[in-house]
């Protein structure tokens, strides 16, 4: 079943000044059933009155469907968003173009599972009277709020943006991938989940045709500067500050001399600022390449929004600098850049261990990813190394070397569907093979869930290629001196892991990316961090009356006199408080 739906292109106040509508539409496709709400298996929509709290009237779907076949929601006012029925619609429509991204067959090339136990992710467009918006796995939700700025006439919603609905989407996506993350005690490793959703916005703001059409156009071209393309929910930043233009942008030359150690939203913008650099290197490449030469790397999967670009009316064709004869229209360019960048960014969270990480072990996973499924293609990583080093993220290039399609004894004679099936062959196989898995010796270790994916692959001259790999991950526990202070325990219990990636056909190591030690000392900063800013509950102040895990708090367990911290992630709220 199809629906068409409004989405938003950014926000109210980015629209206006770029000249670009509100709204373009977005069909959603692949689910069996669409109703009310709006509501399908993976996504309801549960709206509040915020006059008098109660459930709000839903928004109606249409009997019949439209043009095209698909269905519509029957909206009186597309582009009045001060409707709720808009709100609602827009929101859930957001939503499904995030997922959507994430789930491409050149991507992750799968539907996500959610973090928590069960089919739905419930989105909450008014969730009440708050500068702030959030992804809480607890309430199984995505909850967006609204405030009124000083001197304002009306309230500020943080549905009203595409940036901040598939930022929070993003998060609900990643925990579902890699929920280690939301427990980690590492700010590196929180401050990756908050890239990731920072980069989706990116992602987003590239596939608004009329959004980079505008934008190409007053920049002649380029994306090398400061751009709504770039900038992080312009209008919730203004209505928080009016010398603010945006919340974040990832045009940045941030370090992390530059940065709290601390704070996982500023170390974020260490990272994205560098991944944003590479972008801008491999659009570069792109626009300079012949057109013919560039076919073959454009996905099929996505025909639709590639004949967009082709036929997208870029005034003048800009360019930023001279271009070769028959070099690609700066809208094409930016289309394949930017679904390059989709796959070597959003790939790696399936290579990145379980447990504790930090951006160098995030690095090695992209690396990995990138070089076992394209390894006579090199240089957006040798770009990836030179920003990381750059960025002093690592001190030097062999920090991140990862060996990649190497032959193993027992990978080569083990049968993969077994593998995928049995926890039993699991964990004797990850028992025999502790070495391979970087285990270390008479530790007790636990074994996910295996996965078989499948997803798509380009090279140059050739047809997409469907490459099914299977994803082994197995996850320990290690003791660390803690010197957080403030009363709390002298050690600290912290999860490790290892990802093993086995080409399914081929029988080969891709790859395996472990989680290498260190970070000790920033893990003590965010703890006391957390204490300072009265965001953690001990032992049994962290469960309510009926003995369950409170909601709303970082949980520490100091059992045994060993720290342990659960629902870190909390800390990740829009505004990075609570």
């Amino acid at each position: 079943m199809r629906v068409r739906v409004p989405v938003l292109v950014k926000d109210p106040e980015v629209a206006r000044y770029k000249g670009v509508p509100l709204t373009e539409a977005f069909v959603i496709d692949g689910e069996d059933v669409f109703l009310d709400g709006p509501v399908s298996p993976r996504i309801a929509v549960l709206d509040f009155d915020p006059a008098g709290g109660g459930l709000a009237p839903v928004a109606r779907i249409a009997a019949e469907a439209g043009d095209g076949g698909a269905l519509e929601y029957a909206l009186a006012r597309p582009d009045a968003l001060d409707d709720p029925s808009v709100m609602q619609v827009v929101t859930f429509g957001g939503v499904y173009k995030t997922l959507q991204m994430f789930e491409e067959a050149d991507t992750l090339g799968r539907r996500v599972r959610w973090a928590f136990d069960g089919p739905q992710l419930l989105v909450v467009p008014r969730a009440g009277d708050w500068p702030n918006a959030f992804y809480e796995r607890d309430s199984r939700s995505l909850q967006f709020f609204f405030f009124t700025p000083p001197g304002a006439t009306g309230p500020v919603f943080t549905c009203h943006s595409q940036d901040i609905i598939a930022h929070e989407t993003a998060h609900a996506v990643v925990d579902g991938v890699v929920p280690d993350l939301y427990h980690a005690q590492s700010p590196q490793a929180l401050a990756v989940h908050e890239a990731m959703a920072d980069l989706a916005t990116l992602i987003m703001a590239f596939r608004s045709r009329k959004l980079a059409a505008r934008i190409l156009e007053q920049t002649g071209g380029s994306i090398e500067r400061p751009s709504a393309f770039t900038a992080i929910a312009g209008q919730f930043g203004q209505a928080l500050a009016k010398n603010r233009h945006a919340l974040r942008d990832l045009h940045n030359g941030t370090t992390m001399a530059d940065v709290d150690h601390s704070d996982p939203h500023a170390l974020s913008e260490v990272l994205s600022g560098a991944l944003y650099a590479v972008m801008v290197r491999i659009y570069e490449d792109v626009r300079q390449a012949p057109v013919a030469a560039e076919a073959p790397e454009t996905p099929d999967t996505h025909a639709a929004v590639k004949a967009e670009f082709q036929q997208a009316a870029y005034p003048a064709e800009p360019q930023a600098g001279p271009a070769p004869p028959g070099a690609i229209p700066t809208g094409r360019a930016l289309f394949i850049a930017s679904e390059r960048f989709k796959r070597t960014v959003f790939r790696g969270l399936d290579y990145l261990p379980p447990g504790e990480v930090s951006f160098a072990d995030f690095a090695r996973a992209m690396l990995a990813s990138d070089e076992a499924s394209h390894p006579d293609s090199g240089a957006q990583r040798t770009w990836l190394v030179e920003e990381f080093v750059r960025r002093g993220i690592v001190s030097d290039a062999g920090e991140l070397d990862v060996e990649t399609n190497f032959t193993h004894r027992a990978v080569a004679r083990i049968d993969l569907d077994e593998l995928v099936r049995s926890d039993w062959l699991a964990y004797q196989f990850a028992s025999r093979e502790r070495a391979l898995l970087g285990i270390p010796k008479r530790v007790p270790f636990e074994v996910r869930p295996r996965l078989k994916v499948v997803k798509r692959y380009y090279h140059r001259d050739d047809e997409p290629v469907d490459v099914a790999e299977c994803l082994f991950k197995v996850t320990w526990t290690e003791m660390e001196p803690c010197a957080a202070g403030a009363g709390l325990p002298r050690t600290r219990r912290i999860a490790r892991g290892s990802t093993l990636a086995i080409d399914w056909d081929r029988k080969i190591v891709r790859a395996v990316v472990q989680s290498r030690p260190g970070g000790a000392g920033d893990r003590d900063l965010f703890v006391r961090r957390l204490v300072d800013r009265d965001e953690v509950a001990m032992d049994d102040f962290a469960l309510g009356p009926d003995g369950l895990p409170r909601r709303g708090v970082i949980r520490a367990d100091t059992a045994g006199g060993v720290l342990r911290l659960y629902k870190t992630a909390r800390a990740l709220h829009l505004l990075g408080e609570r």
